[in-house]
C-alpha cells in the first residue's frame, strides 16, 4: 500500500512536521519573547550565547586588614575559599532567577553555600561578600536582599 513512498520522502515529510509544530508551540507560548527577540529589545540572557564574562569577582586584601594570627597559607585558603564562593554565589542567584524562586528559597540556598565555608565567616572577606550578595540579587528585582538580611544569613548557619 504504502511502497510508492520512499524513506527520504517520509523523513522529508516528518522533518517538516516537527517543524510546524515547534513553531506552533513557540508562537502559542512564547509570543511575546519571540516578538521582542525579532524586533532587538530583548537581550538573551543564555550563558552559552552571551560568552564568558568580562571581569571576573576578585577579591582586595589590604595589609592592615590581615589579622596578625592568620598564617600566610591559612589567608591564601581563605582568599582562594573567597574567590570560589563569590563564582558560586554569582551562579546561584542568577539560576534562583531564572527558576524564579521565591525570596526564601534564595536565602535557604545562598544558607548552604556559606555553610559550605567557614573560614570566610570569619575573615575580613565576609563585608565583601555581602557586599557581592547585595549587588547580585539588586540585578533581579524579585529577590532584592538588605545589607542586613545578608549579614543575618551567616548567623542562620547550623
Amino acid at each position: 500500500m504504502f511502497r510508492n513512498i520512499s524513506w527520504g520522502n517520509y523523513c522529508i515529510a516528518i522533518g517538516v512536521l516537527i517543524l510546524v509544530w515547534y513553531t506552533f508551540l513557540g508562537v502559542r507560548f512564547y509570543y511575546k519573547e519571540l516578538k521582542q527577540i525579532v524586533s532587538g529589545n530583548l537581550n538573551i540572557k543564555s550563558p552559552a550565547l552571551r560568552g564568558n564574562r568580562s571581569k571576573p569577582f576578585r577579591f582586595e586584601t589590604n595589609e592592615e586588614d590581615i589579622p596578625e594570627s592568620l598564617s600566610s597559607s591559612e589567608l591564601l585558603s581563605t582568599l582562594e575559599d573567597a574567590e570560589v564562593l563569590s563564582d558560586q554565589l554569582i551562579n546561584g542567584i542568577s539560576e534562583s532567577s531564572q527558576m524564579s524562586l521565591s525570596k526564601e528559597a534564595l536565602q535557604n540556598c545562598l544558607i548552604l553555600l556559606l555553610d559550605a565555608y567557614p573560614n570566610v565567616k570569619n575573615s575580613t572577606l565576609r563585608k565583601t561578600i555581602n557586599e557581592l550578595m547585595v549587588s547580585e540579587c539588586a540585578k533581579h528585582p524579585q529577590m532584592i536582599l538588605t545589607y542586613a538580611e545578608v549579614d543575618g544569613l551567616w548567623d542562620e548557619i547550623i
